[in-house]
């Protein structure tokens, strides 16, 4: 079987944004995202995060790709142990939701666009031709690195620790360019979660 990647053609598709939540138990905490469709039913400023376990949302295109999942169409799971009843390409990221994202409903946020991460174009398979007209995200300092990063499944991430951060628990600490923190707060361990992120467990 051939994989094809499709790249929409949209001033507001293939974007990178950082966001900052503002609001909920994700308040302070940021995110870098590509925005790979758009739809009918989100407002100005609006981004619909598909995260396993959040509800399949109008378009539900988990069905034919899963047979269906578990949960409410808009909102999804209640709780982290319903994440195990999902297919087992899903279930890291289903218990990032509840583990980094706090399931947090809708947090308010500021965004801004930034120069696609090659780990997202590497995901995506599609990168915007004006990209390089964006900043470059930096991470943030003090322990909260949220950018998706990759890292090699299976690997030990090192525990160097450069500028003196510590990671805290659930948060990033490690991946394939990650730059942040990579020690992990006494009690908790930089464990390789998927080929994507280094997580404090």
């Amino acid at each position: 079987m051939r994989k094809f990647t499709i790249c929409p053609l949209s001033s507001y598709v293939l974007t990178s944004s950082s966001l900052k939540f503002t609001s909920g138990p994700v308040a302070g905490k940021t995110m870098v995202i590509q925005s790979t469709s758009t739809g009918g039913d989100l407002g100005s400023n609006h981004f619909d995060l598909a995260i396993p376990g959040g509800g399949v949302g109008l378009f539900d295109g988990c069905k034919p790709q899963f047979g269906g999942l578990p949960g409410a169409t808009y909102g999804g799971i209640s709780s982290q142990n319903q994440c195990s009843s999902f297919p087992s390409a899903l279930k890291p990221a289903c218990d990032w939701r509840f583990d980094w994202f706090k399931n947090a409903d809708n947090p308010n946020f500021t965004f801004q666009q930034v120069r696609c991460p090659a780990e997202l174009v590497a995901k995506s398979g599609c990168k915007r031709s004006d990209d390089g007209n964006f900043p470059v995200f930096t991470p943030p300092a003090g322990g909260n690195p949220t950018t998706p990063t990759t890292t090699n499944q299976g690997s030990t991430p090192t525990n160097s620790n450069p500028g003196g951060c510590t990671a805290q628990q659930y948060d990033q600490c490690g991946g394939g360019s990650w730059s942040g923190c990579t020690s992990c707060v006494s009690g908790t361990t930089c464990k390789a979660i998927n080929e994507f992120y280094s997580q404090c467990v």
